[in-house]
């Protein structure tokens, strides 16, 4: 096996911050989300709080000296994700990111599967209250 098929399984095994987040993402049953820093980092923030999703959530650490707590991984893994058109603002104000449902469908089959079945159910639980706490 060469170096690149290795690191190619590794990567495919691998969980990464961005994909909690895009998992989350994907399992949203709304296509938009406010584009709003302070309330994405505060809703997260609040979600870790909560034992059952602290483990999914323990690698974004926030700064809470400021007027809303911030992190500056979920402020990174953002930037990539709008970077890369996965997060677009089609909407003339920029107010919201808009998450067609072919773009989940690609981010699920990317990256959900990645999960375990606990995982996926825990997931699934934090999308709901991310989505409840974020959507109006």
């Amino acid at each position: 096996m060469s170096a690149i098929e290795m690191l190619r399984q590794y990567h495919e095994k691998t969980i990464y911050p961005d994909d909690v987040i895009m998992a989350i993402l994907c399992k949203l049953k709304s296509t938009s989300i406010p584009k709003d820093p302070a309330i994405i980092h505060g809703t997260i923030f609040r979600l870790k709080q909560k034992d059952e999703f602290h483990e999914l959530l323990n690698d974004f650490q926030f700064d809470n000296s400021g007027l809303v707590p911030f992190s500056e991984l979920l402020d990174r893994v953002l930037f990539r994700l709008e970077t890369s058109s996965i997060l677009g603002t089609l909407n003339p104000k920029y107010e919201f990111y808009d998450l067609p449902e072919k773009r989940k469908e690609d981010l699920s089959n990317q990256v959900y599967n990645k999960f375990s079945t606990e995982k996926q159910r825990v997931i699934s639980k934090l999308t709901e209250e991310f989505e409840n706490m974020v959507v109006q």
